[in-house]
């Protein structure tokens, strides 16, 4: 068996459920696979996740699912800002 992850994608649109859905987060504490399902994670990838990450249990309060959906959403934006595009000159050599 595979160890999978999330995308991003589906990260994000879970830790936003998890932050505001108070019947999503039901769900999602006795059925972490079917709520996935319902976020839209492929089957091959919720079937390949580690069992821990699907076992029932019980969610951490809300705020900290906000907190964690800026944190992810704000690491993109951040690496974005640090990323140096190339600079790309030609050498047409000297004219005499």
């Amino acid at each position: 068996m595979a160890d999978s992850s999330l995308s991003r994608e589906h990260s994000l649109a879970l830790l936003q459920k998890l932050a505001t859905d108070d019947d999503f987060r039901s769900r999602f504490e006795q059925k972490p696979a079917a709520a996935l399902a319902e976020l839209g994670v492929p089957h091959e990838t919720i079937i390949n996740l580690k069992a821990s990450c699907l076992a029932p249990a019980t969610l951490a309060d809300k705020p900290r699912f906000i907190q964690a959906h800026q944190e992810l959403s704000n690491a993109a934006a951040e690496n974005c800002l640090m990323m140096v595009i190339p600079n790309a000159q030609l050498d047409m050599g000297s004219k005499r």
